[in-house]
């Protein structure tokens, strides 16, 4: 499937927010609505207080976290109407922008979703 890139946001903690549309047809009449947000996020030291880096070395973390941690957040709808599936994109990507965006411009945000990947 390919995505398409519909909107990219620079964040207050210097990371970037894209926002893709990945709609596809499921028939004549009728789609399957799908946003996705994504952040590619770098496993760098800057990201972390001192003592988290002494508990947790960036070696190790890059080593299984990689060099960067993508967080992603997909919303689907299906079965959505041809007349109706830009309404729909346009509301899953106001209730990301909403309720999430906020989360994800924390500064805390990038060294906390890293941390979350290690030890998952």
């Amino acid at each position: 499937m390919e995505e398409k890139c519909v909107k990219s946001i620079p964040l207050a903690n210097d990371l970037t927010l894209e926002l893709f549309d990945l709609t596809k047809e499921i028939s004549e009449v009728a789609s399957q609505v799908t946003m996705v947000a994504r952040i590619i996020i770098p496993v760098k030291a800057s990201l972390f207080p001192p003592e988290t880096l002494e508990k947790f070395p960036l070696e190790e973390l890059q080593k299984k976290v990689g060099p960067t941690a993508t967080f992603e957040h997909r919303k689907v709808r299906n079965f959505i109407m041809d007349t109706d599936k830009e309404a729909v994109f346009t509301h899953l990507v106001d209730t990301f922008m909403e309720t999430l965006l906020p989360y994800v411009s924390k500064p805390s945000f990038p060294g906390k979703y890293i941390l979350k990947c290690y030890t998952q």
